[in-house]
């Protein structure tokens, strides 16, 4: 991964020109009277050239130190001159936007074998002057204004397309999960509310930074909003699926850090990942792949084609489309994955199936041994391990077809428009239903009138299969009058999902089942396929997002200042969403055992926008940026975030930078509902210090009096908008050419933050969620979503990059990211202690460092990924390592991952490759019993992993 940083600009007054593949040439592409640059440095030359054609050139000075050039003279226009003056010098521009270019190290060309020359023929004639070289364009992410990305104060990561390859990931979800102080939000734990359902009623893939939650991470494609997946989660609110994006289409990546709502608006507290999709290029490419692992199973494969061809006057249009499959991988793949951890010191946490007596569990007859592998344990019967039938890797099959267009018309204006359309399927698989029961006494498994654990193997694992379709279009017509460039586009984009699971149990088909006596508990009977499914029918969720988008912007320079130009971007956008929910009329009856109470609901709501940002050279080495954003929502009234930065740079080689800045954002539609409560009848126990008399009050067995109070989910109409404030500081030091380093510190506070409220842990702090009786005596307590929470998020983030080039031994680089998060604190109330949980669950600290070296037609990269301690089985941070009679280890151990990836490009128009992924077959260690022995944010299951991929360029 390579992060932008220190730049430096040679900068005159602008008018607007011809952006690569975008307009047209028109007159005063170079000076009337030619250009007469002189052999030298080719620092020098470039000003000079930057001067006669009044425009932007953005480079590192050590990229440009000690480099020289042959000189032009002549009238070419200003791309193929500036190609011309850097020939042999082995950089490259590229356009970034009209009259703003980027120098950066051109990729090694590939030799190409000369045509044979049949006898008596000559040889056709060595074109005059030397050849020119083509600019490609790219897209810039942390501002508006082109060039103040290259300036800019706020922090931004670049993730490449070569270095995406190199990774060996096939889905957008692993490459953005695995980076330093990004968190992933697994299928499997969004559909399972983080494992606290076994109703999988969500599936998507997503990712956020600084622990902070997708609800405060913003994804864009292309500069616009993503739709939210079409299925609510509780848990998680709304969500961003990233598996409809096929890496085959990705040019790159690019994220802001930290808090950026005064440039994008809501959902940018923590930051910004602009997913850029590849759009100007010309010639045909196909490509495949295939990947299994070394035990032979969790098989994938790939298939893609893309084609690129320029229209007459000057546009261009590109088409792809995409195809792929991965099997899925179950828990039973894996000796490791097990709820028995006895083997590692810890407990045994399957779930044991019989008849409990308060004490004890006393097994059911003619139930089968289901021990862990490698664990004899014959006294061990009708234990269910988990562990061994979740989807340690989802399946997935997806097919997407990406087209993109431009065209210049009349006079300095280009019209362009884009269509993508996705269509995912996902499996996720949890264990079988499992459950307490309480038969009567007539039925002839009841068992002494007992509880009942029970587990129904015989329906089958809980399977759900959800399809995914997306379709997202923009359109829009920009140009440039005078020094302005404007832009004006109307997009829409929809997800909607279709998930179907099977598996689950209907309660009351149980309950009139049971009392026929035709649904037995006896393992060793066999129920009757026709009981079965009645108590186990296929059940749906389906929703839909639609956002329609509206905006327009306007980005020029305001005036001219001693140490340079002050410019501005300004713009307007307009939003509206709609959220149509559609679950199983069970769900909404409540009819489904141990499920969290779904609504059917359609939902709109309108936002608008008006934002404004500048960038002002105060002094030759000092730069201010200033963002503000008004944003208006439907029912929330207008709400102001400010932003601003300095860049100051002392020395050639160091820069230093600081950003502050507010965020805001406003409830979204998937958070008017109920918090997430399991069950239709959940039963509470009240703190201690309950406030106010307790209708029904127990003593526990040390003693203790507690109040025994009916719990009930609500939804709080009044939800007040969330606010941060956002702190960075950033050293970037460039001492040479060939090695960059940054540092940044951050932290982000968010406050008015929206949770359930904590009302049965505090009772006292929420009064008004306490429902009386008529004699005054608390029955019943209500949770509800409300602004009590806050969050406080500090961390360090570390950038590294160096070049070695070698005339013998080829081309080295060398680069490497971390990340160290040092607090994470939260708070349930104002009033309650903040808690650290920086650590907690998941490691705090994370490196991913890459090796990469170049020679001949051959290039290796060996990735490596390290992961730090994790604190698990402790409930909350303050809580002390809980006490077993086995070994009990709170704290899991660090780990490092490789990963080789190998590509061959000495034939003509192909490129081979092979990666090796866990090259070191590490196999997960997590000594929290509960997980089946794995973390999925952070973990490998699959081991060791080959992937050989071929590509033929046309």
């Amino acid at each position: 991964m390579a992060k932008i940083s220190h730049a430096f600009i040679v900068s005159v007054a602008l008018t607007f020109s011809p952006v690569a593949g975008a307009l047209p040439a028109v007159q005063g592409d170079s000076p009337a009277d030619g250009y007469t640059i002189s052999p030298g440095a080719l620092d020098d030359a470039l000003n000079a050239f930057a001067t006669g054609n009044r425009l932007q050139l953005i480079y590192s000075p050590a990229l440009v130190a000690r480099r020289r050039t042959a000189g032009l003279r002549g009238r070419p226009p200003v791309r193929e001159g500036l190609a011309q003056l850097l020939e042999g010098t082995g950089l490259t521009a590229v356009a970034v936007k009209a009259n703003v270019y980027l120098l950066q190290p051109a990729p090694r060309a590939r030799p190409r074998p000369a045509p044979a020359v049949q006898t008596g023929t000559p040889p056709a004639p060595a074109p005059h002057g030397p050849t020119t070289t083509e600019l490609d364009t790219v897209h810039v992410t942390g501002s508006r204004i082109g060039r103040a990305v290259f300036e800019s104060s706020l922090p931004l990561t670049l993730i490449t397309n070569e270095q995406i390859r190199s990774s060996g990931h096939q889905t957008l979800f692993d490459v953005l999960r695995l980076l330093p102080g990004m968190s992933g939000h697994h299928p499997r734990n969004v559909a399972t509310e983080n494992g606290a359902s076994q109703v999988p009623s969500a599936a998507a893939a997503s990712a956020s930074l600084y622990s902070l939650g997708p609800r405060a991470t913003l994804f864009l494609v292309d500069g616009r909003r993503m739709a939210n997946y079409g299925l609510i989660s509780t848990d998680y609110g709304a969500l961003t699926d990233l598996n409809g994006i096929p890496l085959s289409m990705v040019d790159h990546i690019e994220i802001a850090h930290g808090g950026a709502s005064a440039i994008y608006g809501a959902d940018a507290m923590a930051g910004v990942v602009n997913i850029i999709l590849k759009k100007d290029y010309r010639g045909a490419e196909v490509g495949a792949s295939f990947g299994v692992s070394q035990r032979g199973d969790a098989e994938q494969q790939r298939q893609y084609a893309s084609f690129g061809e320029q229209t007459p006057g000057g546009g261009n249009v590109f088409v792809s489309v995409d195809h792929f499959t991965r099997n899925p991988l179950i828990g039973s793949q894996r000796k490791w994955a097990t709820m028995d951890q006895r083997l590692s010191g810890q407990a045994d946490g399957r779930y044991l199936a019989g008849y409990f007596d308060g004490y004890q569990i006393s097994p059911i007859e003619g139930c089968e041994n289901t021990t862990a592998p490698g664990v004899v344990d014959e006294s061990a019967r009708c234990s269910l391990d988990q562990a061994r039938y979740v989807s340690l890797q989802p399946g997935i099959t997806s097919s997407a077809l990406y087209a993109y267009f431009h065209q210049p018309f009349g006079q300095n204006k280009e019209f362009y428009a884009d269509l993508r359309a996705t269509r995912v399927g996902l499996e996720v698989q949890n264990p079988p239903f499992s459950a307490s029961l309480r038969l009567p006494d007539s039925h002839p498994d009841a068992g002494g009138g007992r509880w009942l654990n029970y587990w129904f193997s015989d329906v089958g694992p809980i399977r759900s299969r959800s399809i995914t379709t997306t379709r997202d279009f923009t359109v829009g017509v920009k140009g440039f009058r005078d020094k302005w460039e404007w832009d004006v586009s109307l997009a829409q984009r929809r997800n909607k999902v279709a998930n179907r699971i099977t598996g689950l149990i209907n309660e009351p088909a149980v309950t009139q089942e049971v009392q026929t006596m035709s649904l037995r508990f006896d393992k060793a009977a066999t129920n009757e396929p026709k009981v079965l499914a009645e108590i186990a029918p296929q059940t749906t969720m389906g929703g839909e997002i639609v956002l329609d988008m509206f905006s327009a912007s306007v980005e020029g320079p305001l005036f001219e200042l001693p140490a340079g130009e002050a410019r501005l971007a300004a713009g307007v956008e307009a939003r509206r969403e709609v959220l149509r929910a559609r679950p199983d009329e069970d769900f909404v009856q409540g009819h489904v055992a141990l499920a969290q109470e779904f609504d059917a609901r359609r939902a709109s709501r309108n936002t608008s926008a008006l934002y404004g940002e500048a960038n002002v050279p105060l002094l030759q080495k000092l730069w201010l940026n200033a963002a503000w954003r008004l944003d208006r929502s439907s029912g929330y009234g207008n709400q102001i975030s400010p932003m601003y930065g300095l860049r100051w740079q002392p020395l050639r080689s160091l820069v230093l930078r600081a950003t502050m800045g507010e965020g805001y954002r406003a409830p979204t539609l998937a958070e008017l509902r109920r918090p997430l409560m399991i069950g239709q009848d959940t039963v509470g126990r009240l703190a201690e210090d309950f406030p106010v008399p307790c209708a029904v009050s127990l003593h526990d067995a040390e003693g203790t009096e507690y109040c025994q109070v009916d719990v009930r989910a609500g939804v709080n109409p009044k939800l007040r908008p969330e606010i941060s404030t956002s702190r960075n500081f950033s050293v970037v030091w460039t001492p040479t050419e060939d090695l960059t380093v940054s540092l940044d510190r951050y932290r982000i506070h968010r406050r008015n933050e929206i949770v359930a409220t904590a009302s049965l842990e505090y009772p006292k702090l929420f009064p008004k969620q306490l429902v009386l009786d008529e004699f005054g005596q608390v029955t019943e307590v209500i949770r509800q979503l409300d602004n009590y929470g806050s969050t406080d998020v500090r961390g360090w983030e570390l950038s590294a990059e160096y070049r070695m080039p070698t005339r013998r031994w080829g081309n080295f680089a060398v680069r490497l990211n971390g990340h160290y998060l040092d607090t994470l604190r939260r708070g349930v109330h104002s009033q309650v202690p903040e808690l650290d949980y920086a650590g907690f669950g998941t490691p705090n600290r994370t490196v991913l460092g890459s090796v990469r070296w170049s020679y001949g037609d051959w290039s290796a990269t060996l990735n490596a990924r390290y992961m730090g301690p994790a604190t698990v089985l402790k409930r909350t941070p303050d809580q002390p390592c809980p006490k077993m009679a086995f070994r009990t280890i709170c704290s899991t151990p660090s780990a490092t991952l490789l990963g080789l990836d190998l590509t061959y490009e000495g034939f003509d128009k192909w490129l081979f490759g092979l990666n090796i992924s866990n090259l070191n077959d590490r196999r997960p260690v997590n000594y929290d019993y509960s997980a089946g022995g794995y973390s999925l944010v952070d973990d490998d299951p699959v081991g060791r992993y080959y992937l050989v991929s071929a590509m033929y360029r046309f």
